[in-house]
């Protein structure tokens, strides 16, 4: 797989001159291997971590060593913003398949308070996305049940994927074992697979060897209660998203998850 330029992950946050510029203050290239850790909790962090290529899941351990994913993050993301104002993440990071990163040392990001500072604003604003996707996650696991969590979730890694033309509405690659996919929806693994088989019995997904294949896009949209507004996605692809899922004379995204029953 190619790099994800940043020009092609923010194009509507970053100029093509912005995203040029901030690529130049990036590292080379620094690969790893599927399950092998990227970073550690409570390890000094010294430079911020862009995920050209690969899938990265963050993690959190109880005393007994038993993890939780917090998070995954895909192509594009940056991956710890947070600890350039920190020091340090709470978390660990992991390739969940082959990852590629570049890393922008910290004293170069220092560097943009004086010399391009709206630059600043908008990395948090990058930053600030990523938290918003934190919160919906616990929405997801915290309020919604049995499948619609599993289709919630299935949702919003096409619509991540695809605002970044890493799909189309029919398929997407997911490089998650089911016992991942059941961590990632608060389930499990036994109760996942009942909740797979329904979906895919239904002709609306199916999920396998790392992939989605998406049967009946607008079920799976009705049947996840999912509503993307918490994406901050351009207002011309949220218009697409819509028309695509919902159609016109329906809801807006915000709207979906309240006008829809429970699954």
């Amino acid at each position: 797989m190619s790099e994800m330029t940043l020009s092609q992950a923010w194009p509507d946050v970053l100029t093509s001159a912005e995203a040029q510029f901030l690529s130049d203050l990036q590292g080379g290239p620094q690969a790893f291997r599927p399950r092998q850790p990227i970073m550690r909790c409570e390890q000094p962090v010294e430079s911020a971590l862009y995920l050209c290529s690969g899938f990265a899941g963050r993690y959190r351990s109880d005393k007994t060593g038993r993890r939780q994913l917090l998070a995954l993050q895909v192509p594009g993301d940056y991956i710890d913003l947070p600890g350039f104002v920190l020091g340090h993440l709470d978390h660990d990071l992991d390739a969940l398949g082959p990852v590629v990163v570049r890393g922008t040392p910290h004293d170069r990001l220092q560097m943009l308070y004086g010399q391009a500072p709206e630059l600043v604003h908008k990395l948090w604003r990058i930053s600030l996305i990523d938290a918003s996707i934190h919160r919906y996650w616990i929405f997801r696991i915290g309020r919604l049940a049995g499948r619609a969590r599993i289709a919630n979730f299935f949702c919003e890694m096409l619509l991540r994927l695809y605002a970044r033309g890493l799909c189309d509405f029919h398929a997407f690659q997911l490089p998650l074992a089911q016992v991942d996919l059941a961590e990632a929806c608060g389930m499990t693994p036994v109760h996942a697979n009942r909740m797979l088989a329904e979906l895919r019995d239904e002709g609306i997904c199916t999920f396998a060897d790392g992939s989605v294949q998406i049967g009946k896009l607008p079920k799976l949209f009705q049947i996840g209660q999912y509503s993307w507004n918490y994406l901050y996605l351009a207002p011309d692809l949220d218009a697409e998203i819509r028309g695509r899922v919902i159609g016109p004379g329906r809801p807006a995204a915000g709207a979906l998850s309240a006008a829809t029953s429970a699954a």
